[in-house]
């Protein structure tokens, strides 16, 4: 997995709805559903630019686990397109 190899202080806990990934915070929380990934990072989204559908803003919404910026994976590109995302996530907190 792309979050552990960040890292040798990253740790995995796996809850009953998500999958959380830490330092001494929570830095991202992953669902896993049928045709899509959401991952929750704990970034500012206002620092990110947003695409709807892609890369939201979720301080407003709902969701399992830790963060504001969620992250919408369908394919392998999304996936490509959000790792500067995890790498930020890692490094800022």
């Amino acid at each position: 997995m792309a979050i552990l190899s960040l890292g040798d202080d990253i740790a995995e806990n796996q809850l009953k709805l998500y999958v959380a990934f830490k330092k001494v915070k929570n830095i991202a929380c992953i669902e896993v559903y049928q045709s899509y990934i959401l991952i929750h990072l704990r970034l500012n989204p206002d620092t990110v630019e947003l695409k709807p559908g892609k890369i939201e803003d979720a301080r407003e919404k709902g969701h399992w686990g830790t963060g504001d910026l969620r992250a919408i994976i369908k394919n392998s590109e999304d996936f490509e397109n959000i790792k500067p995302l995890l790498d930020r996530a890692y490094y800022e907190n």
